[in-house]
């Protein structure tokens, strides 16, 4: 049996068309998190898998990622089934599947197994989505040829370095501190500072500013996976809050921190007491 030839097929079948291989070995060291617990005792391959997420302009106020339902459940939705067949092929071997909250750098992974190449905002930037995916994995110690990493990268382009209003990105890497889509999500009182970051940038939740101006994002191909497409809410109010937490990917953060931020983005200007978000 072709065993790459195999998982082919059956990522497919779930719509998943884009997706290497890297070594195991070769993503070391893992990240420290619970969901550590589940990889295979003897795991030697990472198949990865992208998940095209852009699904065309609308008004919005929040980022495009969380746009449609919370991607964690859309990634299990597509890689549950796909997993069980594996494990129906190769019940000797072992399989798991992670998205986010994983122990394998997800970045890192991807370039390895030839997604793409990591660009100066310290995103996966891959031939076809550009920077509008999710990454997905599924560890397995079921022996994989990896795939050969491209060999590309940002060159001389600085647009995203340039276009950071709030002076996040450098050659040198991200600073989280100063990225609005991390102040967005931060809980608790946010600084002046902050505020105004989130103010200027009137989303509620994340900032797109880097994606916008990626090259590689020009002209943006649509998601073919229909997941993607359905329920998609750009704009969010505050009475809509607590339905939308339950099934966003903004939902972890709980009401508080995203009315505190839609307050603030329907000042015209900022001050007017502290901002808290506990």
């Amino acid at each position: 049996m072709d065993n790459r030839a195999e998982i082919s097929r059956i990522l497919a079948d779930v719509g998943l068309r884009h997706w290497g291989v890297a070594a195991f070995a070769d993503t070391l060291p893992l990240l420290e998190c619970r969901a550590k617990s589940r990889l295979p005792q003897n795991a030697k391959s990472v198949i990865v898998c992208l998940l095209g997420y852009y699904a065309g302009e609308r008004a919005h106020n929040i980022s495009r990622y969380a746009w449609a339902r919370d991607y964690h459940v859309l990634a299990e939705e597509l890689l549950d089934p796909a997993v069980a067949r594996m494990r129906a092929i190769w019940p000797a071997q072992e399989f798991s599947f992670f998205t986010d909250n994983s122990p394998i750098r997800e970045v890192t992974a991807a370039r390895l197994a030839g997604l793409g190449f990591v660009g100066n905002n310290g995103l996966l930037i891959n031939p076809v989505y550009g920077t509008y995916h999710f990454i997905a994995e599924i560890v397995t110690d079921l022996w994989l040829e990896p795939s050969i990493p491209l060999e590309s990268g940002c060159g001389e382009c600085r647009r995203c370095l340039d276009a950071c209003p709030a002076g996040a990105l450098s050659p040198s890497g991200v600073d989280k501190s100063r990225c609005r889509s991390h102040i967005t999500q931060k809980k608790g009182e946010l600084t002046d500072w902050e505020t105004e970051q989130v103010r200027k940038g009137g989303l509620a939740w994340g900032c797109d500013i880097c994606n916008d101006v990626c090259p590689h994002n020009h002209p943006p191909c649509k998601t073919d996976l229909a997941a993607f497409c359905r329920d998609l809410r750009g704009m969010i109010q505050e009475e809509d809050l607590p339905q939308l937490v339950q099934e966003r990917a903004f939902g972890y953060r709980g009401v508080k921190v995203l009315q505190r931020n839609l307050r603030i983005i329907k000042r015209k200007a900022s001050g007017g007491g502290p901002d808290t978000g506990e």
